[in-house]
């Protein structure tokens, strides 16, 4: 009997929170695939978990020649690029030679309310990567979620450790969180579930099982830490100037304040049902994130 092929998948951003989920969900997929790990820098090689499955490449974006490499008898592509203000124009580069490889499925990592009229400069950006995406011919899958609960853990942590409390200028807003998992789970599936074209063109809005506000956020870290950890809503002004002190870009700043605008509007308190739709399995709450990474928090 002959031997099938294995697939080579090309996961970008493969040490950042949602890659490196990728790639572990994907190093125990059945059936096995080979794993090429893309990462930036030489430093981020050795936060890359390598093993039979995972094979670490560089890569840069604006040098095409490391993308032919990188891509170099890949089959399927996981494509994540980075907040700048070129995003879509990185992802062409990137598609363009997706596309010289012969790669059959490109599944994006793009963001809940990616439209080419929105007001969040970012939203924009996704929408037309999408764009130059659909364009190219090459099936994909859009991977649309809403704010990662793990931000949380990347983000507030600190303050919640030293202060019991976290800072953000979003008055009352619901937002439907989802763990990275849960992403990273749909993303999975897209990738490996390609025959009879079940998630070809295919957009999906990823969202948590409900819309909380941050103050209900706060009272479920209190009760899986068994201290009482506090929302603290702060004016923009004051979210700005700490993000400046953070020494972010203004671009990055700006993109930030827009989204802030964006959730208080009520635009992220869309719940959704492709996580269950896709993995079988019901989204994880907020509460269970909770209890997870309750270290985190203490």
């Amino acid at each position: 009997m002959m031997k099938t092929k294995q697939e080579t998948i090309l996961i970008t951003g493969a040490t950042g929170t949602l890659g490196s989920e990728v790639v572990k969900q994907l190093s125990s997929a059945t059936p096995a695939v080979n794993i090429k790990a893309a990462v930036h820098s030489a430093q981020n090689v050795k936060k890359v978990k390598a093993s039979d499955r995972v094979e670490t490449v560089l890569i840069d974006y604006n040098k095409p020649e490391t993308l032919k490499e990188a891509l170099n008898q890949v089959d399927k592509l996981f494509l994540l690029t980075p907040d700048v203000p070129n995003a879509h124009e990185l992802a062409s580069n990137a598609v363009i030679e997706a596309k010289k490889a012969g790669v059959g499925h490109i599944v994006k990592q793009s963001v809940m309310g990616a439209d080419l009229e929105a007001d969040v400069g970012t939203l924009r950006l996704h929408r037309q990567a999408e764009k130059i995406i659909e364009e190219s011919g090459i099936p994909f899958t859009f991977l649309r979620p809403n704010e990662f609960m793990q931000n949380f853990v990347n983000f507030h942590s600190p303050s919640i450790k030293n202060n019991n409390a976290f800072y953000l200028p979003l008055e009352d807003a619901k937002v439907s969180l989802v763990d990275v998992r849960d992403i990273a789970a749909v993303a999975v599936k897209s990738l490996m579930e390609d025959g009879n074209d079940k998630h070809k063109n295919k957009t999906y809005l990823i969202t948590g099982p409900e819309a909380l506000s941050y103050h209900q956020a706060a009272e479920i870290l209190s009760n899986a830490t068994g201290k009482k950890i506090s929302y603290v809503n702060i004016s923009e002004e004051e979210a700005i100037g700490a993000m400046k002190e953070m020494g972010m870009s203004d671009w990055l700043i700006n993109t930030i304040s827009e989204l802030h605008d964006y959730f208080r509007e009520g635009n992220a308190s869309e719940v959704s049902f492709a996580v269950e739709e896709v993995t079988g399995k019901k989204p994880i709450s907020f509460s269970q994130f909770a209890k997870d990474n309750a270290e985190a928090f203490k």
